[in-house]
């Protein structure tokens, strides 16, 4: 196989501002597509081509601008569709090569892998600016132990709760079927806004409060009410009046897939099929009973063929989804529990027209709402600007960063023998990042939801084996990577915990229990990430995947930041990275905004010596 010139390798695209002279326009609007290729290159000509209305259209570019080391190239791009996808087509003296979000091929390629650049989308640009906070309400603090569940007290999981104190470990759900109760509530969240915006926390994702059956409140009785033991309406109320206060945002956690099996409408269909509810859930074929999802008797899965369940769920005007978006709560989005597999079973698979029809209800509330989705799977098919604005992003983003932190492969925490216990080299790191930015479009992928630690996985620090210096390198790849970051609540104070229950370990509120310096340490990546601009709305490009080193680059038309991590030992030695490849002259100066050192580029390359274990560095272009 021959090899592909030198100059292919320096080739650069990424749907960003730099790159598109309006990266959301309208539909009818007409916009400038840059590329930047190396002044080596010897091309005799370039197309940009699209395909409107499913036919190729090539657009012959003109070279507009040079610089030390690349050539720019452009071309006007008219925008007449919802979905305008495209590449760059290469014509040299060594034939044809083709450019899309995947890389540079001298063969054509399916259109799925072309940048995309969506019109008339509503994006909720108020995303890329948010630091989140993922909050377990049952373990985060307890405000009003007077709406505590008591022990002995009657509930539907086969035993009675059990009330525990607060710091105790959760027993495992074998012992205690989730109903052991800590007594976290709403008002133990108001109580500790002060933490939170101390720690520089500007938006909250919290975990379901409805009424429902257990610790972990996914099992709902009742989606138009919260909880009692959380504190009931007036404590959500409370809660968002005091978030407003200090402009934080918040998105609640909506089970649209399931609910449990003594809701009301579960036990009006279990006695009459014929009644109202009986349409809302499917029947197993030779027995006629409820289905549940997954196996799980306790949970109902929800047959969306039906038109009146989509009215009670978010189409009709008091439907669940509505009432929330409304004051005096005014929440700023959902979290989709269970997305991958909401309208799909047997011969049903309706879930895109379901995200379409919730979408349309959804925005007809609130124009800005968030809708993100649960898949540790692939979402990319829903999240090309007519469905969700995001997913809980596992497989393009934490888990491919666990794995590479230590043992965070699904299935290992439980030995499952799918767990692959190997350390991901570096250069699988940065191609399954790749792989998943290629598949979705840019603007999308600017409000991806990104974590490293959430209810459903084992803790970070537990993945890094208690590394803590890992734990560090693997936030601050969450603070520089595209999207939006989230940190679950106690990961920032060194919290532990492996597979769920013991994953949703109380909140601890005595300090001394706590890791300050990793605490402080995420008050600086916060600060770092909330002050960038190019960490919000710039484009991304790995400079360098090998060995134990990824360093990736994030501009921006205001600013250009280069994110590095380091997992190897002390003493490893020096890196050069490629500075011709993130276009940074010899001369300039680079300063790292966690420690403030400066680095001098000079022939082509910054030398990076003397790294330590798990060290971390953010570099701003000066």
């Amino acid at each position: 196989m021959s090899v592909l010139p030198n100059w292919t390798r320096y080739v650069h695209h990424d749907s960003s501002e730099r790159y598109l002279s309006n990266p959301l326009p309208d539909i009818g609007e007409t916009i400038t597509v840059r590329i930047r290729v190396s002044s080596e290159a010897d091309i005799r000509a370039l197309y940009l081509r699209s395909r409107p209305d499913g036919e190729w259209r090539r657009i012959r570019m003109t070279k507009s601008d040079s610089d030390q080391y690349y050539d720019w190239w452009s071309a006007e791009l008219p925008i007449i569709m919802h979905h305008n996808n495209y590449c760059f087509h290469f014509l040299t003296e060594a034939g044809s090569f083709y450019f899309n979000q995947f890389g540079i091929s001298p063969v054509d390629s399916p259109d799925w892998f072309n940048f995309t650049v969506l019109g008339d989308y509503d994006a909720p640009l108020w995303v890329r600016e948010q630091v989140f906070y993922q909050i377990f309400p049952e373990r985060f603090a307890n405000g009003d132990p007077a709406n505590d569940r008591q022990t002995g007290e009657p509930t539907l999981m086969g035993q009675p709760v059990i009330k525990r104190e607060w710091g105790a470990l959760p027993h495992p759900f074998e012992e205690a079927r989730n109903v052991d109760y800590f007594g976290g509530d709403l008002q133990g969240i108001t109580c500790n806004l002060d933490y939170l915006e101390d720690l520089g926390v500007t938006a909250i994702y919290l975990n379901p409060i409805f009424d429902a059956e257990t610790n972990h409140f996914y099992l709902v009785r009742d989606f138009n009410r919260i909880a009692d033991c959380l504190g009931g309406d007036d404590a959500l109320r409370d809660l968002r009046r005091a978030m407003r206060e200090r402009d934080m945002k918040l998105i609640l956690d909506f089970t649209p897939n399931h609910i449990g099996f003594h809701h009301p409408w579960v036990l009006a269909a279990k006695d009459d099929p014929d009644c109202q509810s009986g349409q809302y859930f499917y029947r197993h074929p030779d027995t006629g009973e409820i289905e549940s999802w997954l196996g799980v008797k306790y949970l109902a899965k929800l047959n969306y063929n039906s038109h009146q369940l989509r009215g009670l769920i978010y189409r009709d005007p008091d439907s669940s989804m509505r009432k929330w978006l409304r004051p005096p709560y005014s929440i700023d989005g959902y979290r989709l529990d269970v997305a991958n597999m909401t309208g799909n079973f047997w011969h049903t698979q309706c879930d895109s027209e379901v995200w379409r029809d919730m979408r349309a209800a959804i925005k007809e509330e609130n124009p800005g709402a968030y809708m993100m989705g649960e898949f540790f799977q692939d979402s990319s098919a829903h999240l090309q600007g007519d469905e969700l604005d995001a997913s809980m992003n596992y497989q393009g983003f934490n888990t491919p960063v666990r794995r590479w932190l230590g043992k965070g492969d699904h299935g290992v925490p439980q030995n499952e023998p799918f767990g692959d216990r190997n350390p991901l080299p570096t250069e699988y790191l940065a191609l399954q990042w790749r792989q998943y930015l290629t598949a979705i479009p840019y603007a999308i992928a600017l409000q991806q939801f990104n974590q490293i630690g959430s209810h459903d996985i084992s803790r970070p620090l537990r993945v890094a084996d208690g590394d803590r210096d890992l734990l560090k390198a693997g936030t601050a790849l969450l603070m520089g990577f595209p999207g939006t970051p989230c940190i679950y609540y106690g990961d920032e104070i060194g919290l532990d915990g492996g597979h769920d229950p013991d994953n949703r370990r109380c909140m601890p509120w005595d300090e001394r229990e706590w890791d300050q310096d990793l605490r402080a340490f995420h008050q600086k990546l916060i600060g770092i990430r909330k002050r960038s601009d190019a960490l919000k709305n710039g484009g991304f490009q790995v400079l360098h995947a090998e060995g134990d080193l990824i360093a990736f680059q994030r501009q921006s038309l205001a600013e250009q930041l280069i994110v590095v991590a380091f997992r190897g030992a002390d003493g490893t030695p020096a890196v050069k990275l490629d500075m011709v490849l993130a276009n940074i002259a010899d001369g300039r100066t680079l300063t790292d905004l966690l420690g403030g050192e400066q680095y001098v580029v000079e022939d082509g390359s910054l030398r990076l010596e003397d790294l330590r274990h798990g060290q971390t560095l953010f570099l701003r272009a000066d």
